[in-house]
């Protein structure tokens, strides 16, 4: 029976499962420029480690690898502007001081356990976009959709449709008319 045992924790572990989730806070994040922005990295494990690996990118570009053994931070900096915190069980975040609008992209956390098991785990992502102070005419919806776009379609639908109305009304009185 006791090999039985041994057999179901192999396999589990030998599936990846052992319990290594990362969460990511927000999906879509608008910002101003010169803002400061927070992102979340929620790391949650169902066994103990004694040594994590995390990587940041933004739009697959590596901008820091801390890690975190038994439970502190070796690195506090991250890119140009980036400060990194952690506060145990699990949540990281990644703070960006003054942004700009070259600091829009795709920004994604990895975490890595190292010691005891080996084990890679990545966030869905944070897409950031970065607008102008005081809005501008490529100002943008919470969604990260173009607003501008948005707005000249919904004119074009409403002429479309104004103008069908208006061939109907002169179709009509031209029918009746004529009979």
């Amino acid at each position: 029976m006791e090999s039985l045992g041994t057999a179901l924790v192999l396999l589990v572990q030998f599936w990846g499962a052992t319990g290594l989730r990362v969460q990511q806070e927000p999906k879509w994040l608008r910002a101003t420029s010169g803002s400061r922005v927070t992102l979340a990295c929620q790391v949650i494990q169902s066994q103990v480690w004694e040594r994590l690996r995390v990587e940041w990118t933004k739009d697959g570009v590596s901008l820091c690898e801390p890690h975190i053994t038994n439970g502190s931070l070796s690195l506090e900096a991250c890119g140009p502007r980036g400060q990194l915190s952690w506060k145990p069980p699990g949540n990281l975040t990644l703070r960006l001081d003054h942004v700009s609008l070259n600091d829009s992209g795709d920004y994604v956390c990895s975490v890595t356990e190292e010691i005891p098991n080996l084990n890679m785990k990545q966030g869905n992502g944070t897409q950031l976009l970065v607008v102008k102070d005081g809005g501008s005419p490529n100002q943008t919806t919470d969604a990260g959709l173009p607003l501008a776009p948005l707005v000249a379609g919904g004119v074009a639908v409403a002429a479309i449709a104004l103008s069908a109305w208006v061939w109907g009304r002169c179709r009509s009185r031209r029918e009746d008319s004529a009979s």
